[in-house]
């Protein structure tokens, strides 16, 4: 039976590297779940890379209140900034899976739907911020990318 005391022995003895993939695994892919749908403003973007921190720091048990840097404790992680960089990643093969073989979903992302619109200040379009993570200039130039596979991949594959 398990109990506390043996639960912190247990955690302490991990090595580093083994904590970073515990975070990695478990803990990042259930916080970015369904970020390739998400647009990612500048606030988000902020929100983000303070979890990633936050992340860092509790694995090496810095205290919020210990005067360390960010600098530092991704020195101290042995890391850099990674999760805006997975965004880009999952973000990428799925709006070219979607632009591919899913009309539906490509005439909701691109506004096409019948009805009066509502007159509000317009935030950062999702289509914008794809093609703006890839090499296309424009939206048209992005989506005739996106239809064809292997250009989409090497889009990728140059960008990061």
């Amino acid at each position: 039976m398990w109990d506390l005391v043996n639960y912190e022995k247990l955690v302490n003895n991990l090595s580093l590297e083994i904590k970073k993939k515990l975070i990695k695994c478990c803990i990042w892919n259930v916080a970015l779940y369904g970020l390739e749908a998400w647009t990612v403003e500048k606030n988000e973007e902020r929100v983000v890379n303070a979890f990633e921190t936050w992340s860092w720091r509790r694995m090496l048990k810095i205290k919020w209140t210990d005067r360390i840097t960010f600098d530092e404790v991704f020195q101290r992680a042995k890391e850099e900034r990674l999760l805006l960089k997975i965004s880009k990643n999952r973000r990428h093969p799925w709006i070219g899976h979607t632009f591919r073989h899913n009309e539906f979903v490509v005439n909701i992302l691109e506004g096409a739907r019948s009805g009066k619109k509502a007159v509000v200040r317009p935030g950062l379009q999702y289509l914008k911020q794809v093609a703006r993570n890839t090499t296309a200039d424009r939206h048209t130039a992005m989506k005739s990318m996106a239809c064809n596979s292997s250009r989409w991949k090497a889009a990728n594959q140059s960008e990061v």
